[in-house]
């Protein structure tokens, strides 16, 4: 966040300080809304973020986005200096009525969020968000919560033919629910899922749908070759004894009943961790690629093209709904979920490994990320970790059934998809788009003015 602060501080030097203190606002958040354009993104840091537990304060996300928040810190903020600078100079005096001004103008900034979700948390018409009359969009769901060790997984001593009978038997176990969707979680399967050598773990997945009729969101390895190497990506893989050229993605797969594996919908991760999963540009430097691997099934991924929706469409199942997937850290780009919801998307299904980090901040925050894209998009969020927290989230925010961290479980709950499209869904970020050309501009101008002082000093 030095970026900002320095462009911050190039204004202030190239105008006068009011000019940059007025300006804060937008460069602060045109640098977070620009960090989640590159693939050295990290939206984690957003002033936004952390305002996740205050649902009672935050309804109004559904027309701004995370942005929208962190502008509204940025705001206040800038007013309360301004009136702190004012009085400590005895410019003006606290009994002056542009302090009293001020200070009302600061107090209803900070009420209207509490006003406005106080309204929307109450309006009679949330009904629609637990109930319906079309029973083709309530999706009875469960998630099973493994607690597996990744390390351990990933570990080349480990076999994974007792990690793929124990979730079978988790997968029967499930039937309990009567679920028509269960979902597994990121890279549940330590192994390229499709590939012909490990076909006898992955057709246990295969038959324990066809015979139960149920549907399986599940977290895989993917391999892909190129059907022409000339074609394929300059970082592409290559295989040493063939030549072929080839690439492997953290995905997630839709198993149907009745499908064949070539007619399964498969999900590429987009949003790529930076270094832990993938160099950033290393297309352009393709050796760059090397100096990252980790050894435990997280590095050398290779990144998906788009945001690929699942549908539950089956004629022998009674749901018909549309779903996006995220994995893991896609979760955390508000505008990049929201596409997905505005080409149809009725609820949100989130996966991911968050046992790297222990027992520590980061699951937690993970989880509580989520609970900005339920409200941004007034969606239900089916949530499975790992190793926890899953839990499901409903369009308000509120969090329902939570798994712990390092608890083996499973849960169940009927949620309903709904086809709302919010103002935010629709239009995008606004705020984050308008304060990028301001920030833009702030750093040309500020770098502009210092050269021209500089050139004319000579």
């Amino acid at each position: 966040m030095l970026i900002p602060v320095l462009i911050i501080y190039g204004v202030y030097k190239a105008s006068n300080k009011n000019i940059a203190v007025i300006l804060f606002p937008l460069i602060w958040v045109g640098f977070e809304y620009f960090h989640n354009q590159w693939q050295f993104a990290f939206p984690w840091l957003e002033l936004g973020d952390t305002e996740t537990y205050n649902i009672n304060r935050i309804q109004y996300i559904e027309f701004v986005g995370v942005h929208g928040i962190s502008f509204l810190i940025c705001v206040v903020t800038a007013l309360i200096y301004f009136a702190a600078k004012q009085l400590y100079q005895k410019k003006w005096k606290l009994a002056n009525p542009r302090v009293v001004l001020l200070f009302i103008l600061i107090t209803a900034i900070l009420l209207f969020p509490n006003i406005y979700s106080d309204g929307k948390l109450t309006d009679l018409e949330n009904e629609k968000y637990y109930h319906t009359n079309d029973s083709t969009k309530l999706i009875n769901s469960c998630i099973i919560q493994p607690n597996v060790d990744p390390y351990e997984k990933w570990s080349r001593q480990h076999n994974p033919d007792s990690l793929i009978d124990s979730y079978i038997a988790k997968l029967n176990e499930a039937q309990k629910f009567n679920p028509h969707l269960i979902v597994l979680n990121e890279t549940a399967a330590p192994y390229y899922f499709f590939e012909p050598y490990y076909y006898n773990n992955t057709e246990k997945f295969i038959n324990f749908v066809n015979s139960s009729g149920k549907y399986l969101l599940i977290g895989i390895p993917h391999l892909y070759y190129y059907p022409d190497s000339n074609s394929a990506p300059k970082d592409s893989k290559v295989m040493m004894s063939s030549g072929r050229r080839y690439d492997t993605f953290n995905s997630a797969t839709l198993i149907e009943p009745g499908k064949r594996i070539n007619e399964y919908t498969i999900h590429k991760k987009v949003k790529l961790v930076p270094f832990s999963e993938r160099v950033p540009y290393q297309e352009y430097v393709p050796f760059t690629k090397k100096l990252i691997s980790w050894g435990v099934g997280i590095s050398s991924w290779q990144r998906g093209t788009e945001l690929i929706l699942f549908k539950l469409n089956n004629p022998s199942q009674k749901p018909k709904a549309i779903f996006e997937t995220l994995i893991c850290y896609e979760s955390v780009f508000s505008e990049f979920v929201s596409e997905g919801i505005k080409r149809g998307a009725e609820f949100i299904v989130i996966v991911t490994n968050d046992g790297w980090w222990g027992n520590t901040a980061g699951p937690y925050q993970h989880e509580q990320y989520a609970v900005l894209r339920a409200i941004e998009n007034r969606k239900w969020i089916v949530r499975c970790a790992q190793t926890g927290v899953s839990c499901y989230i409903d369009p308000l925010g509120k969090i329902y059934d939570e798994i712990p961290y390092y608890a083996e479980s499973m849960t169940s709950r009927t949620i309903v998809a709904n086809s709302e499209k919010t103002f935010y869904a629709e239009n995008g970020d606004i705020t984050g788009r308008v304060s990028l050309y301001i920030f833009i501009l702030s750093l040309i101008s500020s770098v502009g003015v210092y050269i021209y002082k500089r050139i004319t000093k000579k």
